[in-house]
């Protein structure tokens, strides 16, 4: 129900984050092919702590994408009355 609620609401945010969303994963999994490993060694270039680095970036945005997406696919999106009745 909530994907179906989000594009209701509002169907291009819904597109916008699913996109975005889809390209943080194979941005991610770019990241992951091409990174080293992340033991001491040769710190130039494409090195493996970078790339840990830059999959922790990825994730937090994709996790702020997805909680923006769970926002969008609540059923009444406007506050609760005050005081309660």
């Amino acid at each position: 129900m909530g994907i179906r609620t989000a594009i209701d609401h509002n169907p291009i945010v819904t597109f916008g984050l699913l996109f975005a969303a889809v390209w943080t994963l194979l941005i991610g999994l770019n990241v992951v092919t091409q990174m080293k490993s992340p033991a001491i060694g040769d710190w130039v270039g494409q090195h493996g702590f970078g790339g840990v680095m830059g999959l922790l970036v990825l994730t937090a945005f994709l996790v702020l994408i997805l909680a923006v997406f769970g926002a969008l696919g609540e059923p009444d999106p406007t506050p609760e009355e005050w005081p309660p009745e």
